[in-house]
């Protein structure tokens, strides 16, 4: 089992994918209020979320192969 992150600029997704296949994902929309501590609201909402994951799938954490978090990045034309 693997898990994906999608960290948006309003939102944050989390899925747990088997053979290729998303077979469960959970969604937070971003606040005004988690904006102000925005680095626990992105820690604290990605673990509940592989947590919750994990335990709805019958999946223990140490049977994770990997955790891939995809982020926009800036790009500057020069």
């Amino acid at each position: 089992m693997k898990i994906g992150v999608d960290l948006g600029g309003s939102h944050i997704g989390v899925g747990i994918i088997k053979d290729a296949t998303i077979i469960d994902s959970k969604d937070k929309i971003l606040t005004r209020e988690d904006r102000v501590k925005i680095e626990e609201t992105i820690v604290n909402s990605i673990t509940i979320m592989i947590k919750d994951l994990c335990n709805e799938n019958n999946v223990k954490v140490e049977e994770l192969e990997i955790i891939g978090i995809a982020s926009p990045r800036y790009y500057f034309k020069w």
